[in-house]
């Protein structure tokens, strides 16, 4: 892959390395060297760019990026019923799979509830049921000698 040449004040769109920000405000193809075509929506503009890995991704002018983020380097076990989800040792929830447009199909940490004095969790199956499942449970499945 060729190193393109950014314009001073162009701002270089993370994980799609043919593309740049000028500093109009539109998204600029350096391969091709054309100005692409930008949408307004939610009070933002948006262009679609090709990232890295060859997808068509949609991307925000006031975050210019399309990168995509992996797991942390870190022990993991899958949540058994859970197949989209692992936790750590420590009982960080990560929905790793099936994260949707939302999360750009980056895996994210899943927030924790309380109900009285235990810790739950919303988990959801292979076929989209949705579950309150208790950290407890989950952690002496996933790891039933610590």
């Amino acid at each position: 892959m060729t190193e393109h040449i950014i314009p001073e004040n162009w701002i270089p769109i993370e994980g799609a390395s043919h593309y740049a920000l000028t500093d109009d405000d539109y998204v600029y193809n350096l391969k091709t060297d054309k100005k692409l075509k930008r949408y307004w929506s939610n009070l933002k503009h948006h262009s679609y760019v090709t990232d890295d890995e060859g997808a068509y991704r949609l991307v925000n002018h006031d975050n210019p990026s399309v990168a995509r983020h992996g797991l942390p380097d870190e022990e993991f076990v899958v949540v058994s019923d859970y197949p989209d989800y692992k936790v750590t040792p420590y009982g960080a929830v990560w929905k790793f799979q099936k994260t949707g447009n939302r999360h750009r199909g980056n895996p994210f940490l899943v927030h924790t509830k309380d109900f009285g004095k235990k810790e739950y969790v919303r988990l959801k199956t292979e076929d989209g049921r949705a579950h309150w499942v208790r950290m407890e449970k989950i952690m002496e499945e996933a790891y039933p000698n610590d």
